[in-house]
């Protein structure tokens, strides 16, 4: 996992990561600053991920338009990896205010600065799931009924789509679920994978998801600054796997046995009380919730990325190398032993 960067280049553009302090957006600092890019981060909590990178670190909001039009002053590329993610609704409001507000602030404020490439990291849970046939880029965005994430990232992207309608160069990314290391915030799928290697996850649950190393995700969103067509949308996918076979996986990898049994859906379902008393007891992250177990459900198997490989280079790892990797760096900061 090389971390040195090299001399900066005179001949780079000027980029801003928004969200930079996440999974997706310290990877894609690095991988920046790998290539000799300088780099001006938006983060808006202060966390450690960003410690010791030679880059330029801004305190800032996505809701503050008049502080993203400041920070966006001579900018020319930016990549927005800003976002809420939520398993359980929106209780506040906040998941659709970051993800479609911000969004929405953003492509203004881009608009406003003369900003001449956009680099958005929606989602695969912005593009509809069913039928179970080939999902690729020309699959229909979810409409109001799907669940509150995935609209607001549906939304978010309906923002950016207005912004290229007025003029904006912006290229849309739509990676499957991220894993892999500098999880310094701990995202939802790393707690996941940290509970499976403290056994803190009592049973299995039918069902699997498409899964993607974020260093690739990264590689990916460069090479769209650099070759992808404006106004394009690429899916970012990785390899599918059941919850069950992730957990082998992390076992063989590891050495932690795996949990030896497997809760059908409707038990599962019937048991979430039981898990968030369980959560609270052990002081560990809920992982199940109905909306989890509706994705392992509903989350589409034939996830296609031949688009991205075509125009954009990309070839993701074996999973297998990312656990390895994801580990070793939580062995590495002192997160396990």
């Amino acid at each position: 996992m090389q971390e040195d960067a090299l001399p900066p280049q005179k001949n780079h553009p000027n980029v801003a990561v928004i969200g930079a302090s996440g999974l997706i957006g310290n990877n894609l600092c690095r991988a920046l600053l790998h290539k000799g890019i300088q780099v001006k981060a938006l983060v808006h909590i202060n966390s450690n991920s960003l410690e010791r990178l030679e880059l330029e670190k801004v305190r800032g909001d996505v809701l503050d338009a008049a502080g993203l039009r400041k920070f966006l002053q001579g900018v020319d590329v930016v990549f927005h990896a800003a976002g809420k993610i939520s398993i359980d609704g929106d209780k506040d409001g906040s998941v659709r205010a970051v993800n479609v507000t911000g969004t929405k602030n953003i492509v203004e404020a881009c608009l406003s600065c003369g900003v001449q490439r956009l680099v958005y990291f929606s989602s695969i849970h912005a593009l509809q799931q069913q039928p179970e046939e080939e999902l690729d880029e020309n699959r229909a965005l979810v409409g109001d009924e799907g669940f509150l994430h995935d609209v607001a990232k549906s939304d978010a992207e309906k923002e950016v789509m207005k912004g290229i309608a007025q003029g904006l160069d912006a290229v849309i990314l739509n990676p499957t679920a991220a894993v892999g290391p500098y999880d310094f915030q701990r995202s939802l799928l790393g707690q996941g994978l940290l509970a499976l290697y403290n056994r803190n996850i009592p049973t299995l649950i039918d069902g699997g998801f498409d899964w993607i190393d974020v260093r690739d995700i990264a590689k990916a969103a460069i090479a769209a600054m650099e070759k992808g067509k404006p106004g394009e949308r690429y899916v970012l996918s990785g390899i599918w796997k059941t919850v069950k076979e992730l957990a082998f996986l992390v076992q063989e990898i590891t050495g932690k046995p795996a949990p030896k049994f497997t809760t059908p859906q409707w038990l599962a379902r019937m048991g979430i009380p039981l898990a968030k008393a369980y959560s609270f007891i052990t002081h560990t992250p809920m992982l199940y919730t109905h909306e989890t177990l509706e994705v392992l459900v509903r989350c589409n198997r034939n996830i296609s990325s031949l688009k991205a490989r075509r125009e954009l280079g990309f070839y993701p790892r074996p999973l297998s190398e990312t656990l390895n990797d994801t580990f070793e760096w939580h062995k590495r900061v002192g997160n396990i032993k």
